[in-house]
């Protein structure tokens, strides 16, 4: 089995590289796909200088909306295999835990997330309230996951592409990052979610694009929209 990758980078110029000379070192990533927007530094241009080193298996955009997830729908959009790996650019998930969540896809063939919350946090690298936010929506989301406490915030995860274009345009909206629409979506379509333990490391360079409390505050009203949604998708379905 094959893959897509697509890397949403803003204000990321100085951990670019890294990641993306890490990414090419995985046979099974066949296409590549930098998405930036909004940067404040040179990362547009490192990107381009970037894709000259392997331009066949190399594509960068530039985003034309705003927003992370804005981001991943338009690198979706270019993924040609049928799964795709979402790989952030600030290389806080380590490559050899990335290779776990890709191994359990290939071994599996199932939605693999990676979960920060069942593996080494680098001292300082998530602040304490973000901790117990991702606790808390891994707790309040579980009966959506059949009862699995899962880390629905990590940038890590490998979708099937046609869930990016089937999730419904309303959801895309409200939905500041992404990752509850990607999530609600696939078990709306009776999906399976595997979750895998990775490890959190602190940035190198630069800091988080999360706006912490308009962000939770939205994901609350994302949550709620869900499950509203949910329940009456399985009341028609029944």
């Amino acid at each position: 089995m094959n893959m897509s990758c697509v890397v949403p980078a803003r204000n990321e110029e100085g951990h670019l590289d890294q990641v993306i000379s890490q990414i090419l070192t995985i046979e099974c990533i066949t296409d590549i796909i930098i998405v930036e927007g909004g940067s404040h530094d040179n990362t547009y241009l490192e990107a381009k200088k970037i894709a000259l080193i392997n331009p066949n298996r190399i594509k960068v955009i530039k985003q034309i909306g705003k927003g992370k997830f804005n981001a991943v729908l338009s690198g979706a959009e270019r993924a040609s295999e049928d799964f795709l790996l979402v790989w952030d650019a600030d290389g806080t998930v380590p490559i050899d835990s990335t290779i776990k969540v890709i191994e359990n896809t290939l071994l599996a063939g199932n939605i693999s997330m990676g979960n920060r919350l069942s593996g080494s946090i680098e001292p300082g690298a998530m602040q304490f309230l973000n901790l117990i936010g991702n606790w808390f929506f891994a707790v309040i989301w579980s009966p959506v996951l059949k009862g699995k406490s899962l880390d629905l915030l990590c940038g890590t995860k490998i979708i099937p592409s046609k869930i990016f274009s089937a999730i419904p345009k309303w959801l895309i909206n409200i939905d500041p990052y992404g990752d509850f629409a990607l999530i609600a979506t696939a078990r709306a379509q009776g999906l399976t979610i595997e979750s895998v333990p990775v490890d959190y490391l602190k940035r190198q360079y630069g800091s988080t694009n999360i706006r912490r409390w308009s962000g939770g505050f939205r994901l609350l009203v994302t949550t709620f929209s869900i499950y509203i949604w949910l329940f009456f998708h399985s009341v028609i379905k029944k």
